[in-house]
């Protein structure tokens, strides 16, 4: 250990000499003059100065962190996961305790990116991340199964329309534990946390479109209650639910239309809809199906709804002919 320090030791001063770094700069500028390297795809500039920012500070998990990623974007996979676990080591140390989720973040991604034989260490550090936001909140987690019994009994209006639930750090795990759900035949847990995933996707949406226009409310259809007479009847129009939302998004809110792209919307919605399938509720999934195409009232015709991409004709194909698509979601 005493010859690897020396060794890094003598290579810091060479770099020092030949390159002209200042000894003088505090660990984090050097740092952010790594970064910005990095980003220019000067790696070995990059490297040169993270690598002497962890020889002023040996506490120092940023800096661990991005070594990492110069050592991934050089394809030595071995080198970063060594990285991200010193970093994780050192967390307690990190100016924003949060940033720990971003290295497990890549740490998974690295290990998904490996071999099957690392799925299961990548998986974990996935459910560790979703656990910690159900920690932060436990009542969230004994709606989840409410969540699905809702949706499965009464379609995903009725869920949008009587929850809220918006999902911070862990979206992104649970987006890809649904899927490897799916992928490993885990049908039923892959829609509890499709569920969730679609759930939490359409409350951001719901308060960003209500935001924007604030006289807009998710509406379903109802029948007048003859008890109640005076209670808020919904509209009645020419769509409603989510699907309204959505024409309404994609025809006039291009900020948002683009973010729900970005989180990945639309194969979620159909991961959703199969793991139903799979599950037994066939006219659910059915009810989703078509909102990812448009419907000719005249021909009969199902054209994919462009903005879903291939989940619309994926979409069209199982409005056909219904299939499970075993080991992944499409075909």
């Amino acid at each position: 250990m005493y010859k690897i320090h020396f060794c890094l030791l003598m290579v810091m001063l060479l770099l020092i000499s030949v390159y002209g770094i200042s000894a003088d700069e505090p660990a984090w500028i050097l740092l952010e003059k790594g970064k910005a390297e990095l980003e220019k795809r000067n790696i070995t500039e990059s490297l040169d100065f993270l690598l002497q920012a962890v020889e002023l500070n040996t506490d120092y998990p940023e800096a661990e962190y991005w070594i990492g990623r110069v050592y991934e974007a050089q394809g030595q996979a071995v080198l970063a996961e060594e990285q991200y676990h010193r970093a994780l080591d050192r967390s307690i140390y990190l100016r924003v305790p949060q940033d720990r989720i971003g290295i497990e973040y890549r740490l998974a991604g690295l290990l998904l990116n490996l071999d099957t034989s690392r799925k299961a260490e990548a998986l974990s550090i996935l459910y560790g991340i979703a656990d910690k936001e159900s920690d932060s909140n436990p009542v969230t987690v004994s709606l989840e199964h409410s969540y699905v019994d809702l949706i499965t009994t009464e379609g995903i209006d009725e869920l949008l329309y009587l929850y809220r639930d918006e999902l911070l750090f862990s979206l992104k795990a649970r987006r890809i534990l649904a899927e490897e759900s799916w992928n490993e035949g885990h049908y039923r847990s892959s829609l509890l946390l499709s569920t969730r995933v679609v759930l939490s996707l359409m409350t951001t949406a719901t308060i960003r479109y209500r935001l924007a226009h604030p006289d807009w409310r998710f509406d379903i259809d109802e029948e007048k209650d003859r008890l109640n007479p005076d209670r808020d009847v919904r509209y009645t129009g020419s769509s409603d639910g989510l699907e309204d939302l959505l024409n309404r998004i994609y025809s006039g809110d291009s900020i948002l239309s683009d973010w729900l792209e970005y989180e990945g919307f639309w194969p979620q919605l159909y991961l959703l809809s199969e793991s139903l399938y799979a599950e037994g509720y066939a006219k659910i999934a059915e009810s989703l199906w078509h909102l990812m195409v448009i419907d000719n009232t005249v021909t009969g015709e199902l054209t994919p709804r462009p903005e879903a991409g291939r989940w619309g004709q994926l979409s069209r194909s199982q409005l056909r002919e219904p299939f499970i698509s075993v080991g992944s979601i499409s075909p």
